[in-house]
C-alpha cells in the first residue's frame, strides 16, 4: 500500500476485519506502562509463554492488529516465518 501510494511509510495503520484503522503515536506514559508490563509479566511468566510487545497476531484472513501486549505460545523460530494466530 504503501508502494502504490495509498499509504504514507510513516502512517500507523492496523488490519481489523479488512479494514484499516489509524493507531495513535505511542507517548511517554504508554511506553512506561508497557515497560512495567513487561516485566511484570516476564517475572511471573518465565519462559513459558513467549511475550510480543507491539508486534502482528492474526486472528483472521481479515485480522492482524498490533496489540500493546500479547502472551502467545512459544514457537521454536519465534514465528520467523508467521505471526503467531489463534
Amino acid at each position: 500500500m504503501v508502494e502504490a501510494g495509498i499509504l504514507a511509510p510513516d502512517e500507523r495503520v492496523e488490519l481489523i476485519e479488512g479494514q484499516l484503522y489509524q493507531i495513535a503515536a505511542k507517548g511517554t506514559f504508554h511506553s512506561a506502562a508497557i515497560t512495567r508490563i513487561k516485566r511484570l509479566l516476564e517475572a511471573r511468566l518465565g519462559n513459558r509463554v513467549l511475550l510480543r510487545f507491539q508486534d502482528p497476531v492474526r486472528l483472521s484472513d481479515n485480522s492482524e492488529p498490533e496489540p500493546d501486549v500479547a502472551v502467545v505460545r512459544p514457537d521454536p523460530l519465534d514465528y520467523e516465518d508467521h505471526h503467531p494466530r489463534l
